[in-house]
């Protein structure tokens, strides 16, 4: 999450003004306000949003060098791309960004069935430039595995990117029953030890001393989903800032065809 050792190329997302595709089921927030809580500084900082936000930071003009990069820009539709993963080309015409849950059954559904599909047809090429976010709904363990994502995006950004992206597969590869144990931090960090080029020793140690950090930046994630009308996972949000900031919603565990449907829509 190689592109073809990684069991796939697994997961992607969202935007057009006005439409909301909603079908298959999501994961609906059974822990609200868990995850909201934010210093007073942070709070201020997470207020604003789309055209209004005026904490943008000098967008990163360098090329990726993977598939998978890292940016400090603040996007037209109002995302602060900092401590988020990237896929895709920072030319493409379409934003997708995509709030999931580590242990949201209908996250991995789309991960297994869609993503690949997308990521071949859309993000590869440039058109689709993916946005991974986190939105926790399940329970405690579903924290700990988004800030878990946010340790290993910080060891691996600079280095070897696309180590996120094997992780990211790994951990919904071996997705089980929702808070059934298989999200707690020891069995995730094992998890962690067979990923290539990520050290779970220092994904462990990153836990340990940036809990306040990373529950933030988790909180962050939720509240610019929530900003943008998100309620489940998985949610796609589409966004073409060229073509008259065109943007769509899609919830849930929705098929290719859909998305196919959806990005052609907000490219016009």
């Amino acid at each position: 999450m190689s592109d073809s050792a990684d069991r796939t190329g697994r997961r992607t997302f969202l935007g057009t003004t006005g439409i909301l595709l909603t079908g298959l089921a999501g994961c609906t927030d059974t822990n609200a306000g868990s995850e909201d809580i934010t210093t007073s500084e942070q709070t201020e900082q997470s207020t604003a949003t789309g055209s209004t936000q005026t904490n943008q930071t000098t967008p990163s003009t360098a090329k990726p060098q993977s598939l998978v990069y890292a940016s400090s820009e603040t996007t037209e539709f109002g995302i602060n791309l900092e401590g988020n993963p990237l896929m895709g080309s920072p030319d493409a015409s379409v934003d997708l960004y995509y709030w999931s849950d580590y242990q949201c059954p209908f996250c991995n559904r789309f991960e297994q069935n869609t993503f690949p599909k997308l990521l071949e047809d859309y993000i590869k090429p440039g058109d689709v430039r993916l946005v991974i976010l986190e939105y926790v709904t399940i329970g405690d363990a579903s924290k700990t595995a988004g800030r878990m994502a946010k340790c290993v995006w910080r060891q691996v950004k600079e280095t070897d990117p696309n180590a996120f992206k094997r992780w990211h597969a790994s951990i919904f590869d071996a997705q089980k029953k929702p808070n059934s144990g298989w999200a707690k931090k020891r069995n995730l960090l094992d998890i962690t030890a067979g990923v290539q080029g990520v050290d779970a020793d220092a994904v462990a140690s990153c836990l340990q001393e940036n809990e306040q950090s990373l529950a933030a930046s988790v909180a962050d994630d939720k509240k610019a989903g929530n900003d943008k009308g998100v309620s489940v996972t998985p949610t796609f949000v589409f966004h073409n800032s060229d073509s008259g900031d065109a943007t769509a919603t899609i919830q849930g565990a929705q098929p290719y065809p859909r998305f196919e449907a959806t990005i052609e829509e907000v490219r016009k």
